[in-house]
């Protein structure tokens, strides 16, 4: 049983290097170069990427992608994914942002946290490297604890001019 597709996105929310990633991502899921993505293609790539579905988040958005009836196009897939990240220059779609990383959804960025969402994107950082961008993040931005991240903080770091 499909999904309706989702609502169209202000993509005035999204800078070009945003939609340059997307667009990046959405041709390593098009094997066939036809300029459509389908279940199996998604299925595929992400097989051969080494990313890893068990993520809720990941796993949230190719439920999203592959509840789609028929092939999906560039912008269908834009708005696919800015729907379920949410705007990140709004409260609400920043909020979207830190649960990706609030992955046991009690309101803190922890190291462990930190560890696990940057392995399950593929970042190779040792210990010794996360250890010191949470430090730097807490001496830059003058946060509660040297430990972990607030949402608070959080929205104050991302919204910082």
């Amino acid at each position: 049983k499909g999904q309706k597709a989702p609502i169209k996105v202000d993509r005035s929310s999204m800078n070009e290097e945003e939609i340059q990633d997307l667009k990046e991502t959405f041709d390593l899921f098009d094997e066939d170069q036809s300029g459509t993505i389908d279940a199996e293609e998604i299925a595929k790539a992400l097989e051969n990427t080494g990313i890893d579905k068990r993520n809720p988040i990941v796993y949230q958005m190719i439920m999203d992608l592959q509840g789609i009836n028929g092939p999906i196009d560039f912008d269908l897939f834009i708005d696919t994914i800015a729907n379920r990240l949410g705007n990140n220059k709004d409260k609400d779609g920043i909020k979207k942002l830190f649960d990706l990383f609030d992955l046991s959804a009690d309101g803190f960025i922890d190291f462990d946290k930190l560890k696990r969402v940057a392995k399950d994107l593929g970042e190779t950082m040792n210990d010794e490297e996360l250890d010191e961008m949470m430090h730097h993040i807490h001496v830059l931005n003058q946060t509660k604890n040297r430990d972990q991240i607030s949402f608070d903080d959080y929205y104050t770091i991302l919204t910082k001019r």
